[in-house]
Parts: C-alpha cells; sequence; structure tokens
C-alpha cells in the first residue's frame, strides 16, 4: 500500500484507482475514504513510512506537465492564467497593434474598450494587463460593480487600484514601489506632494508599521497621518494621489507609467443609482479621464484659486473644469504634468455616455466577435496540444468532429467545450463522442 499526503484530508493509504489513474481511492487517518485527483496528493517518504521497495511509485510529473495542467484546469472554467494569456489571444493582430500604438503615444489618456458581452472584452483586458506589464508599465485592473463598486465612491476605487498594482521589479506590488521610491537618490522629488511625501518620510524613518502601510492603501479606518476623505465628492484626492503615482514611475523609477484597467465599464450609469450618486460618478470619471489627458486646467484653477460655490449645491467646483473639489481639501485633480497615468474602461458598444464629453475624446477601439473557422481550429489544436502534455494522452483526435458539437456563439463557451469534449473522450474512450450530446 502507498502512504499519500492530501493538503487537506492529511495523509492516508492508497486502496485503488479508476480514470487510468486521474482519480485515488484514498483511506485518510480520519477513517474516511475518498476520491482523489493524483495532482492533489504526493507521495510521503522517509523511513517512517512503511512502503516495499518493489513498489511501483506514482508517476512524478514534470515541470511542464504540471503547467499543462494547471492552463487545462483553469480553461475548464473559462479562464486562462496571466502567463499564459498570450497563447489563448486568437485574431486580435489589429487590436493589438492599436493597444501598442496608443500605449506608446502621449496623447489620448483613456481608450474605451467597446464589445457585446461574450466578444472578449475581459480576457483582452487580461492581455493587456500581461503584455503591459512586460513593457514596463505599472498595471491595476479593477472590476466594477454596481452593487459593490462605483466611480461614485472614489477612495474605494483608489483602495482597488492599490491593491491590484503590480509592476515587474522584485516583489512587485504597490508596497515594493514605495519602498524603491524610499531608498533611490531623488525620493525628494516627491518633496511636496501631501501623501506621498509623508509616506517616504516614515519609510524611510522605518516606522511603517502594518496601520501606516493601511493608511496609504486607503482601507477604512482613523489613521494620524493626512486624511483621506472617503466622501463621494473627494475625487480629486485620488487623482492627485494616482497623478503623483505616475509620474514617481516614470521620473524616479524609469517605467513608462500607471496604466488602469476597468472593465464592466457600462455599470458607470445605473439605475440603481441616486442621481447625486450618478453626478458623483460622472465628476470622478471626467477627474480621472482629464488628468490622463495631462489637462493644464486642472493645475491652473487651483494655483489661481479658481473656484465658485454651486447655488443649490454646497461646494466647490473649478471654474474653469466644472469638476467638484472635496470641501476639505481642495488639492489638484493633477499633481504633476505630464502625470504619465493611463486609463482603458470595458464597455458594450451602445453606451450612450460615449457621446458625452469628456468620454468622447476617449479613442475608441470596438472588439468584434471571433469566430470565423480558421480562428476556431487554432484554438482548437493550442488547446488539444496542452491537453495531451496535461495527461500525457495517447488517443485519436479528430478536430472537426469535436468542434461541431461545441458552442460557436461565444469564445468562452467554446473553450469549455472543447475541453470538456476532450475529457469525455479520455474517460469513455470506448464511446463516440456524439453519444453524449444525444
Amino acid at each position: 500500500m502507498q502512504t499519500l499526503e492530501h493538503k487537506i484530508y492529511g495523509r492516508g493509504v492508497k486502496q485503488k484507482e479508476r480514470f487510468k489513474g486521474f482519480e485515488l481511492y484514498i483511506r485518510f487517518e480520519d477513517g474516511i475514504s475518498r476520491w482523489v485527483r493524483r495532482d492533489e496528493i504526493r507521495l510521503i517518504s522517509g523511513p517512517t513510512i512503511p512502503t516495499k521497495p518493489t513498489e511501483s511509485q506514482p508517476p512524478v510529473f514534470s515541470v511542464e506537465q504540471f503547467k499543462a495542467r494547471q492552463i487545462i484546469e483553469a480553461l475548464k472554467l473559462g479562464i486562462v492564467p496571466h502567463s499564459d494569456i498570450g497563447k489563448f489571444t486568437f485574431g486580435r493582430h489589429n487590436e493589438i497593434n492599436q493597444i501598442n500604438s496608443w500605449l506608446s503615444s502621449s496623447n489620448d489618456g483613456t481608450m474605451a474598450i467597446t464589445g457585446e458581452y461574450g466578444s472578449g472584452k475581459t480576457h483582452f483586458l487580461e492581455y493587456i494587463y500581461s503584455t503591459a506589464l512586460k513593457d514596463n508599465w505599472a498595471v491595476s485592473i479593477v472590476n466594477l460593480d454596481p452593487g459593490e463598486l462605483s466611480f461614485h465612491q472614489p477612495k474605494k476605487i483608489y483602495e482597488y487600484i492599490i491593491n491590484s498594482f503590480k509592476f515587474k521589479n522584485k516583489g512587485g506590488n504597490f508596497r515594493e514601489f514605495l519602498r524603491e521610491i524610499a531608498n533611490s537618490h531623488d525620493f525628494d522629488k516627491l518633496s511636496e506632494h501631501q501623501y506621498l511625501n509623508r509616506a517616504i518620510e516614515i519609510i524611510r524613518n522605518e516606522a511603517d508599521e502594518e496601520d501606516f502601510w493601511e493608511w496609504i492603501e486607503g482601507k477604512p479606518g482613523w489613521y494620524d497621518y493626512p486624511q483621506m476623505h472617503d466622501s463621494s465628492t473627494s475625487a480629486n484626492i485620488y487623482c492627485y494621489l494616482l497623478s503623483g503615482i505616475g509620474w514617481a514611475l516614470k521620473n524616479i523609477l524609469g517605467l513608462n507609467g500607471l496604466l488602469i484597467l476597468f472593465d464592466e465599464g457600462e455599470s458607470v450609469e445605473s439605475s440603481w443609482y441616486t442621481s447625486y450618486q450618478n453626478k458623483n460618478t460622472q465628476n470622478f470619471l471626467t477627474g480621472l479621464i482629464l488628468m490622463a489627458n495631462n489637462d493644464k486646467r486642472l493645475v491652473k484653477e487651483v494655483q489661481k484659486n479658481k473656484f465658485y460655490q454651486h447655488r443649490t449645491y454646497k461646494g466647490w467646483w473649478g471654474s474653469e473644469t466644472g469638476l467638484q473639489y472635496c470641501g476639505r481639501s481642495q488639492l489638484p485633480f493633477l499633481w504633476n504634468n505630464p502625470c504619465c497615468v493611463k486609463n482603458i474602461l470595458a464597455f458594450t458598444p451602445d453606451f450612450s455616455i460615449l457621446d458625452r464629453e469628456p468620454f468622447n475624446m476617449a479613442k475608441e477601439l470596438k472588439l468584434e466577435q471571433i469566430g470565423s473557422d480558421v480562428i476556431l481550429r487554432e484554438i482548437s489544436e493550442k488547446i488539444i496540444e496542452i491537453y495531451k502534455q496535461a495527461y500525457d494522452y495517447k488517443g485519436n483526435i479528430h478536430i472537426s468532429e469535436i468542434v461541431e458539437f461545441v458552442p460557436k456563439d461565444n469564445i468562452r463557451k467554446f473553450i469549455k467545450g472543447i475541453v470538456e469534449a476532450l475529457d469525455l473522450m479520455r474517460f469513455y474512450p470506448d464511446k463516440d463522442i456524439k453519444e453524449f450530446v444525444r
């Protein structure tokens, strides 16, 4: 008997197997026997394990085979691992060229990616995330949700941006970014930034306790630092912070800047919101777009104190942009010019907000459905190649037989269908796949 270990159920002894060894039936130390997948267990070695010298050992996966299984398991859920996103991006050569051109341009700080549901917007954002990271950008991705996360919550949006912040140096997260700034010779270039300068001082004085990190990352709480207001009218504070981060990435660390990806952009205007929330949503989005475009008015109206009070609402509005500022802090939406921040928002194509200012200034990239037989065959061949490697599968596979029964109107469903069909062929080699779709 082989003694094995599962990360959840602990140690146990193998009783039998099925599906050509894909699943093992193990009696665990708690007295319960369970079917578990072979790749979820490991063989326990050492003198305390009573195994016979002549017993055959379960096959040890190579790095390549383990990686292939990871990819297949992800595809079953309709997703692709970040590190392999390039392998599964098909038929988007023109769109990729447009993205590369836009990223290398100093103009057009915001892009709107539009496409029907199932056209691959989320997958394409993941591709941009992965490639931009390799191309020396710091990248954040925010999944908007009308019930959980919206642009009328500036501090919460900032928190999500910081939580997903990545760059390729060392650990690559936001904390490592600030530590690298603090350890650089040019840290004092941020001396006039009210928040980042304070953060750098604390790190250099080795006083960066957890409550400090929670403060600068925008987490809820009361901190003895410059306050980060959580009111829906505080959009200027968080644009000020983001523009400072983008500027520091470029001018201190030598990266290209900060790229922020917003998925599910259609939640920008929702019937769930009150008119007040919709107004503040538009205010924050407008500020982000003008900031990314390095609009000089954002600095001028603060330097000259050109604010006015609305007749109906109490508050502070910029006389040149019409943007509302936080009543407790009239920090500019743009800290330094150029800020080196770019935004991408993914929308459905009939979204009316794109026809209004300043959203109509955003460059639009339209994603069409990928449905040509040539591209679907390329996708199928790639999946089959990885599947064979993952399970050392030797069976005969005819692509045309599989594709015939898989949904073709949605790429995600198509990919999941191909993997499920391959599983059926592997587990039931004596049956025709047509029997499962009757």
